[in-house]
């Protein structure tokens, strides 16, 4: 289930870039977006104080309280699990967007962040990894909760560098997949080479909430949602008319998909998680032959 999580994840990637980056109406859909965001001068101060929060010192430092979270409960293989999730998302983040990928210029208008390639997002890439490490290394029966403010810093920073104009809603996507397929694929070799264990689910697990059915229909309402507002740019798009259209709800669509983005590629994680304790085996939890 994970790897297929990963597989799925580099498919969308590739297809998002092909689509965001190299169709012209993919590039007015993002442009759209950005043309609509709010000026009001409250919210780009808080935007800019949020996004802020993100840098080179605060990633090694966030890096490294996620991984002491795992040391601190005596599991080095997920501080090490972890920090291959953050570094090799941020890694591939950045050879992505500065010397695999290019943005052609297909909209004959200047960019509002100029046509050198923005795909993935940085910012984005680093709020979602170490969110997606901090459910990694905490118990099972917390990752509901951790998960849950994971994607609330998550989709701020993401929705941020939209609002702030530092990047297109596609480079936000990008990330968050990107962070995604190393998850996925992560947790599915420390699976194999560890030995840890599935349907181990402890008492107090089974107890907690889940993520599943509730916020996983959340986060489809609000793709589908937004495809309304996405359509009515794309028609206006196709008609060289982009002038009729509102384009701060264009705006406000790009938000809900990344909000939705994130939701269900969280509830997938975690989902694909449940009953497996990535704890490595002892006799503790051994598991009964069949009678």
């Amino acid at each position: 289930m994970l790897l297929l999580l990963s597989l799925l994840c580099v498919v969308l990637l590739a297809a998002l870039y092909i689509v965001a980056v190299h169709t012209e109406w993919g590039q007015r859909i993002d442009d759209a977006a950005l043309d609509g965001r709010t000026h009001r001068q409250v919210v780009l101060n808080a935007t800019s104080r949020l996004l802020n929060t993100i840098s080179i010192a605060s990633l090694a430092l966030g890096t490294t309280a996620v991984m002491l979270v795992a040391l601190v409960r005596r599991r080095p293989h997920l501080a090490l699990t972890a920090g291959v999730i953050v570094g090799g998302s941020c890694v591939t983040t950045e050879v992505l967007k500065r010397y695999l990928l290019d943005r052609p210029d297909l909209v004959g208008r200047p960019d509002t962040l100029g046509m050198t390639n923005s795909f993935p997002s940085g910012h984005s890439t680093v709020a979602m990894s170490l969110a997606v490490a901090l459910v990694v290394v905490v118990a099972e029966e917390v990752r509901p909760i951790a998960a849950l403010c994971g994607l609330a810093y998550a989709t701020l920073i993401g929705a941020g560098t939209v609002t702030a104009g530092w990047h297109r809603p596609s480079d936000v996507l990008a990330a968050y997949l990107v962070v995604t397929a190393w998850a996925g694929a992560s947790v599915a070799v420390l699976l194999w080479t560890s030995g840890a264990a599935r349907e181990r689910t402890s008492t107090l697990a089974r107890r907690m909430p889940t993520l599943s059915p509730f916020l996983a229909g959340a986060g489809v309402g609000l793709l589908f949602g937004a495809l309304f507002g996405i359509g009515g740019t794309l028609v206006a798009a196709r008609e060289d008319e982009l002038d009729a259209v509102q384009l701060d709800a264009t705006y406000a669509a790009s938000i809900a998909v990344i909000v939705g983005v994130a939701l269900v590629l969280l509830v997938a994680l975690v989902g694909a998680l449940r009953g497996v304790s990535l704890d490595p085996p002892s006799e503790e939890y051994a598991v009964a032959p069949a009678t």
